[in-house]
């Protein structure tokens, strides 16, 4: 019977492909959107996943490189109960890399200048946004003229411990490569924060944030609030657990929208499907009055065109799974926005476009499985 159902779809090919290609429209923008989805926030993880603290930042500006504090903040933000050690830092975009203009054409392109102060950074018991080296040393305290690379930007522009590169008009040389991948870290150039303070045209008393470690971890929460309570009309402090969870439920709102978009496909493909088993069956009376006078049960004759159905769907589900998964291996190639494929997602996908299947071919089942013998052969 199985073997009957699957070559039963190819007795007619052009109305097969239409029915299973709903299907697969709606399982590839399920598994495209997913993998999108999934890559981002396994990305955010990696990244938040290695300290947790503090992030101080001017009130209600959109990102780091626009905010704009006092530096003499970070010692007020020292004294506050539970802070182990606070570093200044700055944030800013740099015009140009070996003289070459930069374009942000993906997310892969995206550079971005981290200054900060060797002195206070090595107070850190944890690695904060650098991570750690894979090759070279760590800044030192008179290293005006070094940086450090992401290992992303290192490999693209065929960089090695001890050789220069030019950030915007300043020539430096490289002192140690970073061990991130992280798309969003693997492009950052780390220098010393008088000189980041230049390239970004602040001025010597301000910073862009604060970075806070914890004497307690796990009391971010409390020292966030309690920060935004002494300092709050100057600053907005967010805990890094908070802002894990802001992203987490954004992208969960995104994984909501991605299932509405292949649930809508699904219906479509389900309209379609019912159509074309319904007409399969009507061409099929004289068959399904044989196959019945010979012995078959209605039963028999439902599970038929049950299995037609489902395998239109599980057909549509597995192309449109390949189709998705060649489409995310393009978006991260070549936009360089991370993706990933689980095997959940992918097992998910098969048994929703099985199951779609089966759902549209009951109706049509049911039909088939009614009809009188006597009259099918005749045609009726």
């Amino acid at each position: 019977m199985i073997k009957l159902a699957f070559f039963n779809l190819f007795r007619r090919k052009i109305r097969t492909f239409l029915a299973v290609l709903g299907i697969v429209i709606g399982i590839t923008a399920l598994i495209t959107l997913t993998a999108v989805i999934d890559g981002i926030y396994n990305e955010m993880t990696s990244v938040f996943g290695s300290f947790q603290g503090v992030m101080v930042m001017q009130k209600g500006v959109a990102d780091q490189p626009f905010s704009r504090l006092e530096e003499s903040l970070g010692q007020k933000l020292t004294n506050v109960q539970g802070v182990r050690t606070v570093v200044s830092e700055i944030w800013a975009a740099p015009k140009s890399i070996d003289n070459q203009p930069l374009r942000f054409t993906s997310m892969s392109s995206f550079v971005f200048i981290y200054g900060i102060d060797p002195a206070q950074y090595k107070k850190l018991r944890g690695s904060g946004w650098i991570g750690e080296l894979e090759r070279g040393e760590m800044l030192g305290s008179n290293d005006k003229s070094y940086v450090l690379l992401g290992k992303n930007i290192a490999d693209d522009r065929k960089k090695f411990v001890g050789s220069n590169i030019r950030v915007n008009e300043k020539q430096f040389k490289v002192k140690g490569i970073l061990k991130t991948e992280s798309e969003l870290y693997g492009n950052i150039i780390v220098m010393d924060i008088d000189v980041a303070r230049e390239l970004a045209g602040i001025s010597k008393d301000k910073v862009n944030t604060f970075y806070v470690e914890l004497e307690d971890p796990k009391e971010d929460k409390k020292v966030a609030q309690l920060i935004n309570f002494l300092y709050g009309s100057q600053v907005e402090a967010m805990a890094t657990s908070d802002f894990s969870e802001t992203v987490s439920n954004m992208l969960g709102n995104f994984n909501i929208v991605a299932f509405a978009i292949a649930a809508i496909s699904a219906f479509v493909a389900a309209m379609g499907i019912i159509n074309t088993i319904l007409m399969s069956v009507m061409e099929r009376y004289k068959e399904i009055g044989t196959l019945k006078a010979s012995g078959w049960t209605s039963w028999s004759i439902m599970k038929l065109i049950l299995l037609e159905s489902a395998f239109m769907g599980l057909l549509g589900g597995l192309i449109g799974i390949f189709i998705g998964i060649a489409i995310a291996h393009y978006i991260d190639t070549y936009f360089g926005i991370p993706t990933l494929v689980t095997t959940n997602s992918v097992v998910q996908a098969a048994l929703f476009a099985f199951f779609v299947g089966l759902f549209a071919g009951a109706y049509p089942a049911y039909r088939a499985a009614k009809l009188d013998p006597v009259e099918a052969m005749r045609g009726a």
